[in-house]
């Protein structure tokens, strides 16, 4: 509906040569990533995508500059610099991540600075793409401009338009380069995905083929295409723009032929794709098993190959399950926090009614639900404990013995950090039995203020940020093992304002007097019948309860589709009604179930 874009450029220039003559070119490269914006939501994956690249680049003995959160200035003067600095290079990438627009088939690229409160902003506070194109223009090698429009803007949902028929378009207008190639991670007027991992699919693919030895930049090319196309089951499809000379051009060198084996050029070719091929295909095999065993396994495999990237990041998933691994063997280890009596030679704990009652908090945390917390281990409890047993590898059954009680989070710890208002948790405040999915939210928030709490088994954060949209927030609610809240009943509904109403940063007051509250997981579909057609929960689930303020959704100003808390001066002091918004939002609700 409302769409937020950033753009990915790299431009570069590469031809087979001789080893010789290779250490005598001139490789220059300019990375910028843009992540922390000043006026809008920061975006999570331009430092991971630039950083990736340029270690690439600097593999493929690019000298690379490197320039993170600039503003307007500052961009500018990067370009100016970096195109004297090419300007006698043999081979030039430009690499950009960040958000961006189409405006009137005319793309831009947004400093950190900008603010585009109105569509024609954006000739003074934002950076053409065919200004950064133009900047490498005279340089004598090949030019190849590559861009991922990877991200929803949320410029968009703020912007003022001055003309109904100035247009601001989805994704990036096609562009005629004139002598330089550029490649789109997606079709002209079409979005690219961000993808669940540490890179988008298109900056994944890229850093699949860029080195690999002997593969022909038109082919690497395609193949990029295929990955992503394969990646995004259809969804996304990278296209280019410009044409190639016609002789061979590579990022990376083919490798010497092997006098022992007398292989020929084309062999040596074919061999190098296949081993980086292999690696690729092994990496996602591993992944799919996601075990400490697979990991292992695989490292073992490449290590002659330690400086590749899916080398690096394997790494990184064994140490995080081998982590994983350490904490569940101290859990199954250490002592109970509930001190329960066992009765001579009983495996049976015998518990007091207030300590049956802990256990079922605990199992609640847990994500059960056993109704009422009441001390009666009825049928509710009972199967609780016997799927909690199950999940961690205990014998069947609801015997509350010393490995279960291990299992246990600490209940009176985790109230203890409850509060009636927003605030930060740091790791060494949290209690050895911590709840594992708080646990995992907390560690993925940083340095957030939030409240949390529980009902009916599901773990609710509202989550206090810099300013963002639905769709960012939407990413980072996944990140912490969610989703943007979905509220199905009125006790739902009362609960989660009861989370926030104590701290009144959660709401904002209006030039009108109307509360402003924080966002869930209820938007508008494109193309419904306004004001109140195509409203659906983000998981899909069915649309059975409703809390509208009267006279909501409105639709105001033809620009509205997000819902979120709102109280209007007759309710003030209960704002836990609903509106229809921008989605822009400084607060948002996640639910953990």
């Amino acid at each position: 509906m409302f769409r937020n874009v950033s753009i990915w450029l790299a431009v570069s220039f590469c031809v087979f040569i001789t080893s010789d003559a290779v250490a005598e070119e001139t490789r220059v490269a300019l990375v910028i990533g843009n992540s922390d914006y000043d006026h809008v939501a920061n975006l999570p994956n331009p430092d991971n995508d630039a950083q990736d690249i340029a270690a690439a680049l600097k593999r493929l003995d690019f000298e690379v500059t490197v320039g993170a959160n600039l503003d307007y200035r500052e961009m500018r003067l990067a370009l100016r610099d970096f195109a004297d600095a090419s300007r006698s290079a043999d081979k030039v990438i430009i690499y950009y991540a960040g958000h961006g627009i189409e405006i009137e088939n005319n793309n831009y690229l947004i400093p950190v600075n900008a603010e585009l409160r109105s569509d024609l902003d954006v000739d003074f506070e934002a950076i053409r793409l065919d200004l950064v194109v133009n900047s490498i223009a005279q340089s004598p090698g090949l030019k190849i401009v590559l861009v991922d429009a990877c991200r929803n803007n949320p410029f968009v949902t703020d912007m003022i338009r001055t003309s109904a028929t100035r247009s601001v378009g989805q994704g990036l207008a096609r562009i005629d380069p004139g002598g330089v190639l550029v490649g789109y991670s997606a079709r002209s007027g079409t979005l690219a995905l961000d993808g669940d991992g540490r890179n988008s699919p298109y900056a994944s693919a890229l850093l699949t083929h860029l080195e690999e030895p002997g593969l022909e930049v038109g082919k690497m090319f395609r193949k990029v295409r295929d990955s992503v196309f394969q990646a995004t089951e259809g969804y996304q499809e990278p296209f280019t723009y410009g044409s190639l000379p016609g002789s061979d051009l590579f990022l990376k060198e083919p490798l010497p032929p092997d006098p022992t084996k007398q292989m020929s050029e084309a062999e040596i070719a074919v061999a190098a794709a296949q081993i980086n091929s292999e690696l690729a295909s092994d990496y996602i095999q591993a992944e799919s098993r996601g075990t400490v065993y697979s990991w292992e396994k695989f490292l073992e495999k490449y290590k002659a190959h330690s400086e590749h990237y899916l080398v690096a990041f394997a790494k990184d998933k064994l140490d995080v399950l081998q982590s994983e691994a350490e904490a569940k063997r101290r859990k199954r280890n250490r002592e109970p926090w509930l001190k329960a009596n066992f009765p001579d030679g009983e495996l049976e704990a015998d518990l007091t009614l207030e300590q049956r009652k802990l256990v079922q908090e605990a199992l609640n945390m847990m994500g059960q639900n056993v109704g009422s917390v009441d001390g009666a281990f009825g049928p509710r409890t009972r199967n609780a404990i016997s799927t909690v047993r199950v999940a961690n590898g205990l014998y069947p059954g609801t015997r509350v013995d010393i490995a279960f009680l291990r299992l246990l989070p600490d209940v009176p710890a985790i109230k203890a950090l409850q509060s009636d208002t927003a605030r930060l948790y740091k790791k060494d405040e949290l209690p050895e039995a911590m709840e594992e999915r708080l646990r995992r939210a907390l560690k993925t928030l940083g340095p957030r203020e939030v409240v949390f709490g529980y009902f009916e088994g599901h773990l609710y954060l509202a989550v206090r940020s810099s300013r963002r949209d639905f769709f960012t927030s939407s990413e980072l609610a996944k990140e912490m093992g969610g989703h943007l809240a979905t509220i199905g009943s009125a006790r739902e509904n009362q609960f989660i304002y009861n989370l926030i109403k104590n701290d009144k940063r959660y709401f904002r007051k209006g030039s009108s007097g109307n509360i402003q509250g924080p966002a869930f997981g209820l938007y508008q579909l494109p193309g419904s019948n306004e004001p109140s057609g195509g409203w659906v929960w983000i998981t899909g689930e069915p649309l059975t309860y409703t809390r509208w303020s009267k006279g909501e959704p409105n639709n105001h100003k033809g620009n509205e589709g997000y819902a979120h808390f709102f109280g209007v001066p007759e309710h003030t002091r209960n704002p836990n009604y609903w509106n229809d918004g921008r989605g822009s939002h400084t607060a948002f609700i996640v639910e953990i179930e």
